[in-house]
């Protein structure tokens, strides 16, 4: 009998920031897959030095491709958050300098567009892309409460403006979460990311949102309609707890299915010590989204 034939495909993980890509590669490992990672230099931490790995520079496509193939990688998890890069930091490879005028057109559009234009890449190398709830299922939300407290009638109705508001951006590629209180749209999610939101509305006045002492507003996150689900899930974790326990938020909503949980039992412990609520949502409840 040919062992090889019978043995899991090797596993490569582009990793960014977070703990996301070592909590993929540790379920790998547990499944017997041998796991290769490519950290994004300015983005993925230290730690994935734990495991075989190479690092590799924004822009350099071709030692990127070329480290998953010297290495075996049949398969492909992209996971982690990296900030997208001004033009004027890229410093390109050969197969990079190639790409470039491919990938700049489509971070004209938004970044679901430049991701698929990764994947796209990748795929056409050979190399299949695969989600990393494929490697982690309980990353992906399920339906349900995560936390003790639970969203008021009024807060419902705040939840389905913002799911409407995030549907409206992402649809533009623009971002996948919006804030809103009192039927307000607060804010609105862009490249810049969930953090860099709920600081803008920690930084308003508490007349016009929530406070530490009496808490009101929703986060909402949500995938955008077109969005390419293997790479770029909406993530909520432990730290986008305390920042909208910060921004003096109620609660937190994301699509189940369609968003991934960084850390859940740690997500709920947090919720509930500082008094918010964490809530997956069912996909019905996001007219027109793809499934």
């Amino acid at each position: 009998m040919n062992s090889s034939a019978n043995r899991p495909r090797k596993l490569g993980i582009a990793a960014g920031g977070g703990p996301l890509p070592l909590a993929v590669a540790d379920a790998a490992r547990a499944a017997g897959r041998e796991v290769f990672i490519i950290g994004v230099k300015g983005a993925a931490g230290p730690d994935i030095e734990r495991y075989p790995h190479g690092w590799v520079r924004v822009g350099a496509m071709g030692r990127f491709l070329k480290l998953f193939k010297r290495n075996g990688c049949k398969d492909v998890v992209i996971i982690g958050p990296m900030t997208r890069p001004a033009l004027r930091d890229i410093v390109p490879d050969f197969r990079g300098l190639m790409l470039l005028p491919r990938f700049i057109r489509r971070m004209k559009t938004g970044d679901d567009a430049l991701l698929r234009g990764v994947v796209e890449y990748l795929e056409e190398s050979g190399i299949r892309v695969v989600g990393a709830e494929t490697i982690l299922p309980s990353l992906l939300a399920s339906e349900g409460l995560l936390s003790k407290a639970a969203p008021t009638e009024a807060q419902e109705a705040d939840i389905d403006i913002a799911i409407a508001a995030a549907r409206e951006i992402g649809a533009l590629d623009i971002g996948q979460g919006a804030v809103v209180c009192r039927g307000a749209v607060l804010a609105l999610e862009d490249i810049k990311g969930t953090d860099a939101m709920l600081g803008r509305v920690a930084a308003m006045p508490p007349e016009g949102r929530g406070s530490e002492t009496a808490r009101d507003g929703v986060l909402v996150k949500l995938p955008k309609p077109a969005q390419e689900r293997r790479v770029d899930l909406p993530t909520i974790g432990v730290r986008t707890v305390e920042r909208a326990a910060a921004a003096g938020l109620a609660g937190i909503a994301v699509e189940a299915g369609g968003a991934i949980v960084a850390d859940a039992e740690g997500v709920a412990r947090k919720a509930d010590e500082l008094g918010l609520f964490v809530l997956c949502f069912p996909h019905a409840r996001t007219p027109g989204q793809r499934p």
